[in-house]
């Protein structure tokens, strides 16, 4: 299963096989010494969008939030992630809904039940809310209420650097 090197979980292992980026993306990724083919294991993260602490061959790499989101991975298992983390053009499925009270039946009644289809779309400017497409209407979500939706990857969107969608100023 193709990832990216965000989703995984700690101590999760994967192999590099991707660098969704432009040039300096891959520049950065080679720089910090990583490259495609290399196995990796994630050791710990920094809450939410901080960095990432990796480790090849027993060094250990801290990585950018931005930076690791451009880096695709084959995992050995199936990331457990939640909607919230999900990057702007992947397509996912919802496998749990952990709301809670009357936000949980709204989104139940809006059609975000187990084993749907969605695709993020955009996301505002100042990183809330996110809107997502979902049987063929587009929804915005808090990010609250995103963070209560677990999701596995369907479909990594493979951009070409400038697919980062956000709502224009008027």
């Amino acid at each position: 299963m193709i990832s990216r090197i965000s989703y995984c979980g700690t101590d999760q292992k994967g192999k590099i096989v991707d660098i969704d980026g432009g040039i300096g993306a891959v520049e950065n990724i080679r720089s910090l010494g990583l490259e495609i083919g290399d196995e990796v294991t994630v050791r710990s993260r920094q809450n939410g969008r901080g960095k990432i602490h990796v480790v090849k061959n027993g060094t250990e790499i801290l990585i950018g939030h931005e930076l690791s989101t451009k880096i695709l991975v084959e995992c050995v298992e199936q990331p457990k992630i939640t909607l919230d983390k999900i990057k702007v053009g992947d397509a996912v499925k919802v496998v749990k809904m952990g709301a809670k009270g009357d936000i949980r039946y709204r989104l139940l009644d809006m059609g975000l039940v187990k084993g749907v289809k969605l695709k993020v779309v955009r996301v505002a400017p100042l990183g809330d809310p996110m809107e997502v497409f979902i049987n063929g209407f587009y929804l915005s979500l808090r990010i609250e209420e995103a963070a209560n939706i677990d999701v596995e990857i369907v479909k990594i969107h493979k951009g070409n650097g400038h697919s980062k969608k956000r709502w224009g100023l008027f």
